[in-house]
């Protein structure tokens, strides 16, 4: 296999996987986040969770971080493809990057 076809196999594997991991993150995101307090359920005697759920504020944070290592290292390995070959820059890979960073500071410092 030439090196331009194994550097295009590890991108994309490697931007699938943290593109899945962010779908999954906003599937933990769902279930962590506090409930919306809507008032009809408040009058019914619904329960209500006002706070984020520690342990899946947690595994959030933990997908987060490793969906930015994925990306991270896919930003590493672009960047060397594209010194060394043909192959041009990934628009998606500094876009998973930059949102998995903000999202992971975001629920480190704010949450």
């Amino acid at each position: 296999m030439k090196k331009l076809k194994v550097f295009q196999l590890l991108l994309s594997l490697l931007s699938i996987g943290g593109w899945a991991l962010a779908v999954y993150a906003l599937l933990i995101f769902d279930q962590a986040r506090p409930d919306r307090a809507v008032g009809y359920y408040l009058s019914k005697g619904a329960s209500v969770r006002l706070s984020w759920d520690p342990t899946m504020t947690l595994r959030l944070e933990y997908v987060i971080w490793t969906c930015a290592a994925i990306s991270l290292l896919s930003l590493a390995l672009n960047y060397y493809a594209a010194h060394h070959s043909r192959l041009g820059y990934w628009f998606n890979i500094p876009l998973l990057l930059l949102s998995s960073l903000a999202a992971g500071l975001y629920i480190s410092f704010l949450v």
